[in-house]
C-alpha cells in the first residue's frame, strides 16, 4: 500500500513539474536564439575589422625603410592605433556578449537549484526515507522526470 502512494505522488509530482520544466525550456531556447544571433554578426564584425589590422602592419613591416625615409612613422603609429582600437571595439562587445549569456544561464540554473531544494525541503517525510534504496529510486526517478 506504501509503494502505491509513493508512486501515486511521484506521478502527481512529475504531471506538475513537467509544465514548469517546459516553461524553463522554452526560456534557455529564447535565450539561445537571440544570442546565437548576435553572437554571429559579432563576431563577423570582429572579423571584418580585424583584416584591416593585419594589412596595415604586414604592410607597415614590409615598407619601414621608406617610412623611416619620409619620417612618416607618427602617421603609421596613429593609424594603426586607430584600426587596433575599432578592433578591440568590437572584441570587447562580443566578449560583453558571451558574459551576458552566461549570466542569464547562471540565473536561470540557480533559480532551478533553488526551487529543486525546496521541493525537497517540503516534501512530506514518508515519500523519502533514509536509506540507500528509497535514495537510489528517487534519484533515478528525479531524472528520468527531467528527461
Amino acid at each position: 500500500m506504501v509503494k502505491a502512494q509513493e508512486l501515486l505522488t511521484a506521478k502527481h509530482i512529475s504531471c506538475n513539474i513537467g509544465y514548469q520544466f517546459m516553461c524553463l525550456i522554452f526560456q534557455f531556447w529564447v535565450l539561445q536564439g537571440y544570442f546565437l544571433a548576435s553572437s554571429r554578426e559579432l563576431t563577423r564584425l570582429d572579423s571584418i575589422t580585424k583584416a584591416p589590422v593585419i594589412h596595415h602592419f604586414s604592410e607597415s613591416i614590409s615598407g619601414v625603410m621608406t617610412i623611416r625615409a619620409f619620417k612618416k612613422q607618427k602617421e603609421f603609429c596613429l593609424e594603426n592605433i586607430k584600426r587596433v582600437n575599432s578592433n578591440l571595439r568590437m572584441d570587447f562587445h562580443n566578449f560583453s556578449s558571451n558574459a551576458w549569456l552566461g549570466f542569464r544561464l547562471e540565473l536561470l540554473g540557480s533559480i532551478v537549484f533553488c526551487f529543486s531544494a525546496m521541493f525537497m525541503i517540503m516534501l512530506p517525510s514518508n515519500i523519502i526515507k533514509p536509506g540507500k534504496q528509497t535514495i537510489k529510486w528517487f534519484i533515478k526517478w528525479f531524472v528520468k522526470c527531467l528527461s
